[in-house]
């Protein structure tokens, strides 16, 4: 999945699995991760977290996160569930710009509820989607949670309102050349204090972030066209197939074309 500021008009997104790797990224509604086996890092504003089986991370709108799967993926069941911007989230309006003192607690610490609905929820994504349902049960849920949370105002929200129109700005245009010097020029701030974001907020290199955007849509158009890898790589935002390859087997522990081998079930 490609990290990225993201405004989700879908009711809720939901999904389970045994690898959640995503780079820094932040979304316009709130997100939920559960863990029923195995260990997560996870990174939610500039604190780390350690995630395992049996809680929960509870992340508020246009809060920076980020997910590294520690156990082996056979040792790991994930749940992921991401509200879009819908008036009928069940999220109260009033709550965005705030954030979380405890973001991270076992999920036996809340009403049972919360676990059932979080479930039904995944099992509703999958078999059908009845929106009258998805609208009731998200209104119990956040009813159910949010009374046993400690809730405080957004940390130094002049840095958080930039870190998000970066991240904004670098997912409309991660296709083309970029550098700390554009996005000074565009955001109108000084590029060290941009270069502190990335170190500082999202702990990852510009580049690096800049890089895994594409890595991750080169991924995405391997399987999905017929484009040859070159023409693949002018289209994410590289400059040479040379570079191209050097960043992808960096990032995905081999070259493109063995990715889109592999994948394709002909490695």
């Amino acid at each position: 999945m490609v990290p990225f500021y993201e405004y989700k008009t879908k009711l809720i997104h939901c999904f389970s699995g045994n690898c959640f790797d995503y780079p820094p990224h932040l979304h316009g509604g709130p997100e939920l991760l559960r863990v029923r086996s195995g260990e997560l890092k996870v990174l939610i504003h500039t604190q780390e977290y350690l995630v395992s089986a049996g809680e929960i991370a509870i992340i508020f709108p246009n809060v920076v996160h980020s997910y590294q799967t520690i156990t082996q993926s056979q040792d790991t069941k994930l749940d992921l569930l991401v509200c879009g911007q819908d008036e009928n989230n069940g999220f109260p309006h009033t709550l965005i710009g705030s954030s979380l003192a405890e973001p991270v607690k076992p999920i036996s610490y809340f009403h049972p509820d919360v676990d059932y609905i979080f479930s039904a929820l995944l099992k509703e994504e999958n078999e059908g989607r009845d929106t009258h349902i998805l609208h009731a049960y998200l209104q119990i849920f956040w009813r159910r949670l949010l009374p046993q949370l400690t809730i405080t105002d957004s940390v130094q929200p002049a840095a958080a309102d930039l870190t998000t129109n970066l991240i904004a700005y670098i997912t409309e245009h991660f296709r083309e050349p970029l550098s700390l010097e554009l996005l000074s020029r565009e955001l109108g701030v000084c590029r060290f204090y941009l270069s502190r974001i990335f170190t500082q907020v999202l702990h990852i290199g510009f580049y690096d972030y800049v890089n895994a955007l594409r890595t991750n849509y080169a991924k995405k158009l391997l399987l999905d066209s017929k484009d040859t890898v070159i023409d693949i790589a002018m289209q994410c935002g590289f400059q040479s197939q040379q570079t191209f390859n050097r960043v992808f087997k960096k990032n995905c522990g081999m070259t493109p074309a063995a990715y889109r081998r592999m994948k394709s079930g002909k490695g």
